[in-house]
């Protein structure tokens, strides 16, 4: 989805928001043009102290707590976790540089209808809200960003299901449904701000 990130391409200063354990930071230290900055913000200590003792730069903080402007700021599997995903994306517009971006990555929830369709438990209440493409579509307008590419993903391939079938043996709550059935996505979103005018 970041076609421009090339060896000799213009470093970027990226922040990952909610980093967990720094899978994202790690791939993208692999990928950015040399002389970037990645770094990430993740309030939940251990998670945060991990990172630390593997070499990532992360901070234990909250985005409204973040200085410095960033080229990109990603939002990987947060939204649902955000009760008010439109004044969280104004906090990212405060971080980002002028056209910088948003990437984000969810689930889209909100489009695939009845509860037994969905491939996954809900794990309420750690996820607080749902939402779909048209959902992100119209967060991202609202806030001034333009969408510059979404792509959907299946999550319910041969593995999922198979996964899924295991977890129903050791007894975990899953719904459980034939492979390439669910209307279920992975949306991952990338979106620029729009220029001031």
């Amino acid at each position: 989805m970041f076609p421009e990130f090339r060896p000799g391409g213009t470093p970027v200063r990226w922040l990952d928001v909610g980093a967990g354990f720094g899978e994202l930071l790690e791939s993208l230290g692999q990928i950015v043009p040399p002389g970037s900055t990645c770094e990430g913000i993740e309030p939940m200590i251990p998670k945060a102290q991990d990172c630390r003792r593997r070499g990532l730069t992360v901070q234990t903080c909250f985005l409204s707590d973040v200085q410095g402007r960033f080229d990109v700021v990603s939002v990987i599997d947060v939204f649902s976790h955000v009760p008010d995903f439109g004044a969280f994306l104004e906090e990212i517009k405060r971080v980002l540089v002028p056209r910088g971006e948003v990437f984000i990555k969810t689930g889209n929830g909100a489009d695939i209808g009845p509860r037994s369709r969905l491939p996954d438990p809900l794990t309420l209440p750690d996820h607080l809200v749902f939402g779909g493409e048209k959902h992100l579509r119209r967060f991202l307008h609202e806030a001034g960003f333009d969408v510059v590419d979404l792509k959907a993903h299946r999550m319910d391939g041969v593995g999922h299901t198979i996964r899924n079938v295991v977890k129903k043996l050791v007894g975990r709550p899953v719904c459980l449904g034939l492979p390439y059935t669910s209307p279920a996505r992975v949306l991952y979103v990338r979106a620029r701000l729009r220029a001031a005018g």
